[in-house]
């Protein structure tokens, strides 16, 4: 990586010395000043280089992005980090990141093992194959079907599972091993195969359940590979002393003296002024016994104290199904299971229920480690002496249990004969099992595998005996709550409460004090689902009237797992409602109707509603959150679709006497059936208030509410009409629907200047003299035309509005603004002119001495193309032969526009170009 890195300044550096070289004839200063510049950035850099190659260290968080990446990408970035080069995603730190504590930090080179492997597929796993066509392999299978045949034949079956040899079978292709490879390479293979090289694959490794693992074998992950002896443990009264043990023996009394004695090879210990006292065989009970009574019968008035100092070291041998059989050295107070912990554990094919150990080819004692594990039960934990064998058979017979279970695995069977031995194994069932559907995953003798159920609740099934290899598997309960109903929406507290029997509406919510302030308490909405075909049944209810009123059927009893939603008056019924009509009219037949009504016009919240049983007009008024202030209250119009004989459906219309309806005439309520549309009607002549705004030169400029077929000379006088410093020939009256229709025309010519400077870019210097400037003119013109804003005025004759003369009334609309300047006394000079500014106007001045006052034009000016905005926004045209001069007045502006025809014959550069100056006129003005 590092040389890697440094290539390019190497090269750097030989391009300095090259431009040294071919430069003699500059200053040597200048040279030398080149020469430390080169070599100081050559380097800095390979310093750099030199960090980035030598501290690639990635952070937890860059670790578990890592792990989120699809296998593909993961791949990439593995291959990516191996060769050293830089990979988007993963950054090398530096600086306080480099200080963070070495356990949050984790080093490429531990990428690609253990848990960051990328995964790779194994038999028994399964996985999805989804095969679509290239857009080129449509049009080749069009063609295949015309000469050679039908297309290409996609398989049909999309899951497959590997075989024990990893591989599967796909049709025309035969069998394919894909053991080993991960989801990548897996693409790559099915696509190399002949029918499969026009399609597109996608492979899909699906997670699988993790299986059962035997019990017990945990126990010796990470056993230490060597194990001291133990010289700080108390030692037990049943200890046998033998030789290499060190005895500690105190003196005292008529002598004090203290010896550490060794026990000798043939099992005597030689004691000063008493002799040599045999002792081989005897535990240290014994020994302190034997050692206090020859003191007291040799050493007259003195006492002893016996301990034992350092353990002698004894050797036994550990075979059979463990991970490292053979000797081992351990201590003199080692017991089968240290020895066991030395060898680096059993293995799982080993027993843990038979642990032999053996003494000069006897066997002393069988050792259950599940008395351990289960119970902590230790008492056949023997200890070891010299040349002892610790034997390990292979394990006997098994069975798992699996699901919800305290302790599900796979148990080695040793006394356990039933189901009901095995769950006690297990710790029992959770308390979310359900024992009613159990399964027994059984191999039979014709080497098939079966399933059969069980029922756990029954004692005689638990006292199934059980056979070698069988799995039982445990399920869980249902989610769903049983005996609950279940409230939301604008609720203080929304959840699942229990169902008592005759529970009603009233009982769930108690008061509107349990409700939210901005909720709308007159239509509830409760889902009801028919236990028998699972089946919603939608129903509205009147929580005000069901609380004034709780006998009343207003108040609806509710039934088990019923769901109640409550509406906010602001909010989206319909975000609410619809996908519950979409799942009740998935169920809907001939003799089972949609049962939705539909309401439309002056309500608060318009659309279709579930039809409650017994539902009126009035009712669906409440669920639409009742008739806004712009509702026609006499009359509604209700439209009713019928199936006549199965035949044809006819629709008919009947007028609703709303006012009566809302008096409370419970005649006029009448009662609605499937697919009803009701539409209230607006209040005619009744339109969204609008305004108009007068600024400027007016007595009381403002805003000011309108009417309909209201005129723009009227709303002058309601503002007080013009001051004596008002200049309405400069009037500017600018529309919004006039703005929108100006702003559509803009953005419809920047997509054809688009279209032109393209066509422009490709074609020849035929279009215009000057190709390249005529791009860079145009690119311009591009850019302004991009950020250009359509003003919306219109040209009127605010004099003549004034004075109302005929065909000069202008009705106004809403949002409408009249801006009323004032007197002016210049003319504006703008564009292609030396010095563009104002002058004061002068009636002896023509628009010809304006622009020679701002310094003539200049040489991109059009000066056939001069032409002038008046301040009342309209435009006089360029001046003809012998069409006399154009009279410039206060306030208006002359444009010396831009000579496109010197880079182009493109018209539409000239009609854009006008345009932009008109715009800037406008927004000046």
């Amino acid at each position: 990586r590092l040389v890697t890195n440094c290539l390019w300044p190497v090269r750097f550096v030989t391009k300095g010395w090259r431009h040294l070289k071919h430069n003699k004839k500059r200053e040597s200063m200048i040279n030398r000043c080149n020469f430390w510049r080169v070599t100081l950035a050559f380097a800095f850099v390979c310093a750099v280089a030199v960090a980035h190659a030598t501290t690639p260290i990635l952070t937890k968080e860059q670790v578990q992005k890592f792990r989120q990446l699809p296998a593909a990408e993961r791949e990439a970035l593995l291959r990516t980090l191996r060769t050293g080069r830089p990979a988007a995603g993963l950054r090398t730190t530096s600086g306080q990141e480099a200080e963070t504590r070495a356990d949050e930090m984790v080093s490429p080179a531990a990428i690609g093992t253990e848990s960051f492997k990328v995964p790779r597929l194994k038999p028994g796993d399964t996985i999805i194959i989804h095969f679509t066509p290239h857009d080129e392999a449509e049009e080749k299978d069009r063609l295949r079907a015309e000469k050679l045949g039908p297309p290409i034949e996609l398989p049909d079956q999309k899951l497959f599972v590997l075989d024990q040899f990893g591989a599967i079978t796909l049709k025309k292709a035969g069998r394919i091993v894909l053991k080993g490879l991960n989801e990548e390479e897996a693409v790559a293979r099915i696509g190399a195969e002949p029918p499969f090289q026009e399609l597109r694959v996608e492979v899909r490794l699906l997670p699988v359940e993790e299986p059962l693992k035997p019990f017990g074998y945990d126990l010796f992950t990470g056993a230490a590979k060597t194990l001291m002896p133990a010289m700080d443990v108390p030692v037990p009264a049943d200890y046998v002393v033998g030789p290499g043990d060190a005895l500690l023996i105190q003196l005292f009394g008529k002598e004090n003296v203290e010896h550490e004695l060794v026990i000798t090879r043939d099992g005597t210990v030689l004691f000063p002024g008493i002799g040599p006292i045999p002792v081989a065989g005897l535990t240290f009970s014994q020994l302190q016994n034997e050692i206090h009574n020859r003191v007291r019968k040799q050493l007259i008035g003195v006492k002893a104290s016996v301990t034992l100092g350092r353990l002698r070291s004894i050797r036994v041998f550990v075979l059979g199904d463990v991970e490292r059989p053979g000797s081992y050295t351990v201590s003199g107070l080692s017991t089968i299971t240290n020895a066991l912990f030395v060898s680096g554990g059993v293995k799982r094919i080993g027993s843990l229920r038979n642990v032999q150990l053996k003494r000069r080819g006897k066997l002393i004692t069988r050792f259950d480690l599940y008395d351990l594990l289960l119970r902590g039960d230790s008492r056949r934990d023997r200890r070891l002496q010299a040349g002892d064998v610790i034997f390990i058979p292979s394990i006997g017979k098994t069975a798992g249990i699996a699901g919800r279970v305290r302790r599900p695995a796979i148990y080695e069977l040793k006394k356990e004969k039933t189901i009901d031995d095995l769950i006690a194994m297990a710790g029992g069932l959770a308390p979310d099992a359900y024992p009613q559907g159990a399964q027994i995953e059984r191999i039979l003798a014709s080497h098939e595998r079966t399933l059969i159920d069980v029922d756990l609740t029954q004692k005689e099934t638990r006292k199934t005996e059980l056979r070698d290899g069988d799995v039982i598997k445990i399920y869980s309960i249902l989610e769903k709550l049983k005996s609950v109903v279940t409230l939301s929406g604008q609720v203080h507290r929304p959840g699942e409460y229990q169902w008592k029997p005759n529970m009603r509406l009233t009982d769930l919510i108690s008061s509107l004090a349990n409700l939210l302030p901005e909720v709308d308490a007159r239509y509830l909405l409760i889902k009801r689902e028919n236990s028998l075909d699972r089946s919603i049944e939608l129903l509205g209810a009147d929580l005000v009237t069901a609380l004034e009123n709780p006998d009343s059927q207003a108040n609806i009893f509710l039934q088990p797992r019923d769901e109640v939603h409550v509406f906010d008056i602001h909010g989206d019924r319909a975000a609410v409602i619809e996908p519950l009509l979409e799942q009740a009219r998935a169920r809907s037949a001939p003799d089972r109707p949609e049962r939705e009504v539909s309401l439309a016009g002056m309500v608060h919240h318009p659309g279709r509603y579930p039809l409650s049983p017994n539902m009126r007009i009035g009712d669906l008024l409440l669920a639409a959150g009742g008739l806004t202030d712009r509702a026609y209250t006499l009359e509604a119009e209700l439209s009713r679709f019928t199936v006549i004989d199965g035949k044809e459906r006819e629709q008919s219309r009947q007028t609703i006497d709303l006012a009566a309806l809302l008096q409370g005439d419970s005649e006029k309520d009448i009662a609605l059936e499937s697919y009803d549309r009701l539409v209230i009607r607006r209040i005619p002549k009744w339109d969204e208030d609008g305004t108009i705004e007068i600024v400027g030169e007016v007595r009381f400029p403002g805003k000011y509410p309108i009417k309909r077929g209201e005129k723009l000379s009227d709303v002058i006088k309601r503002a007080g009409g013009p001051t004596d410093e008002a200049f309405p020939k400069g009037a500017i009256f600018i529309r919004e629907s006039v703005r929108q229709r100006e702003q559509e025309h803009l953005e419809r010519l920047f997509r054809e200047m688009e279209r032109e400077l393209a066509i422009l870019s490709v074609k020849g210097p035929e279009i215009g003299v000057k190709k390249e400037a005529a791009l860079v003119e145009g690119q311009a013109l591009l850019r302004q035309l991009r950020v250009a804003k359509a003003a919306g005025r219109m040209v009127i004759k605010l004099e003549d509005v004034l004075e109302g003369r005929e065909g000069y009334g202008i009705t106004v609309q809403g949002g409408d603004k009249l801006f009323i300047p004032q007197r002016p006394r210049e003319v504006t000079v703008i564009g292609e002119v030396y010095y563009p500014t104002s002058h004061l106007s002068d009636a002896e001045l023509s628009s010809s001495d304006y622009i020679r006052l701002s310094g003539g034009v200049k040489e991109k000016g059009n000066k056939k193309a001069i032409y002038v905005v008046h301040a009342g926004g309209s435009v006089s045209p360029p001046r003809r032969w012998f069409g006399g001069s154009v009279e410039v007045g206060p306030g208006d502006t002359i444009v010396v526009p831009l000579k496109v025809d010197r880079v182009s014959k493109l018209k539409l550069f000239k009609d854009v170009s006008t345009i932009l100056f008109q715009l800037a006129v406008t927004a000046a003005a």
